[in-house]
């Protein structure tokens, strides 16, 4: 076996910018494009508000959703998952939100030292629908994914039709953000 990362070892996916100082990096770095080619990011913008309106379409019946399954969940995702942000969530959440997220998303030490998401309290995610990574709208566990099957079968379609159309204007969204920025080199 070769030597490297620990979490390359243990099967995880490496995690980006988990410094400050890469976290800095990256931000400056979208902000640069921005600022050198913004007049030629148009469809990025556009995108990134077709993004932000589908996952206000979302936030009722997610809300719902969640409130029917996750108060009662005993193996909740916010713990078990390792989750972060990825470049399209980055490049959402700056030309369809108008901000930046403080940092990287991390796991920090409960109590009972089990590991949790660092937006997770006693209440739920401290995010809005709309400023968390996409994986955590696009994941529907077990347990919802049968509620919806058995008590809103029409909303399933909807919310998974919604989840496609958002993750194709991801797609396009980052193609377009690389195309202006590397074709003005």
């Amino acid at each position: 076996m070769k030597k490297g990362n620990m979490s390359e070892i243990k099967g995880h996916a490496n995690i980006p910018w988990c410094s400050a100082e890469e976290w800095n990096q990256v931000v400056l770095s979208i902000k640069r494009v921005d600022g050198l080619y913004g007049g030629k990011l148009d469809r990025v913008y556009d995108t990134a508000i077709k993004i932000r309106q589908k996952f206000e379409e979302l936030s009722g019946p997610t809300g719902e959703i969640c409130s029917h399954t996750c108060v009662y969940c005993e193996d909740v995702c916010c713990v078990r998952a390792t989750i972060w942000y990825d470049l399209k969530d980055l490049l959402y959440i700056y030309f369809g939100l108008n901000t930046f997220p403080e940092s990287q998303i991390i796991k920090k030490l409960k109590g009972n030292r089990q590991r949790i998401c660092c937006h997770l309290s006693e209440k739920g995610c401290m995010l809005s629908r709309i400023e968390r990574p996409f994986v955590c709208t696009w994941y529907f566990c077990s347990v919802q994914k049968k509620y919806l099957a058995l008590h809103h079968y029409k909303t399933k379609e909807s919310v998974d039709k919604i989840l496609m159309d958002i993750k194709d204007l991801r797609n396009k969204m980052e193609k377009e953000f690389i195309r202006v920025s590397y074709s003005n080199l």
